[in-house]
């Protein structure tokens, strides 16, 4: 059970990459073949794009792949190695508390708009940004915690 609530978000993310694809598949066939515009497919298109690379960046965060400057931290002294190392933790907290919350703002913001083709709110695709802050945010205190305490990543047990 524990292993398909864990791949969840990549089930999501590979659906929004499929849906995406088969889209743009669709746009260009459409408007260089049959020489069509269909534009409702711009907006599936717009949609699946932003899901893709929030949810992307949520999975990365999962898997502890994301870019990784460790120039000075691997340089330094084992003393300062843990300073700087709960340093970024607490910066990454930081941002993402941050992008959570100007998130909803935006979400609230946008409020009552709709798209001009398939009349979905606009907050649906703005709703990606707080979404997938809070799931960095859970993964971010599960694998960071146990780095900053000194113990084995949490990143892949049990799944």
């Amino acid at each position: 059970m524990r292993r398909c609530f864990s791949l969840f978000w990549e089930v999501i993310l590979a659906s929004c990459v499929v849906i995406l694809c088969i889209a743009v598949f669709l746009q260009v066939l459409l408007r260089y073949a049959l020489k069509v515009s269909f534009p409702p497919l711009e907006e599936v298109v717009t949609f699946s794009f932003i899901y893709t690379i929030f949810l992307g960046a949520a999975v990365g965060m999962k898997r502890m792949e994301h870019l990784n400057i460790d120039f000075l931290v691997k340089r330094a002294p084992q003393t300062l190695r843990r300073f700087f190392e709960l340093a970024i933790f607490l910066g990454v907290i930081f941002f993402l508390v941050f992008m959570v919350k100007e998130g909803f703002v935006f979400v609230h913001d946008s409020y009552g708009q709709t798209t001009t083709y398939l009349n979905i709110p606009i907050s649906y695709s703005y709703a990606a940004i707080p979404g997938s802050g809070l799931i960095m945010l859970y993964y971010v205190l599960r694998n960071g915690l146990s780095t900053v305490l000194g113990r084995k990543s949490l990143s892949h047990e049990g799944e």
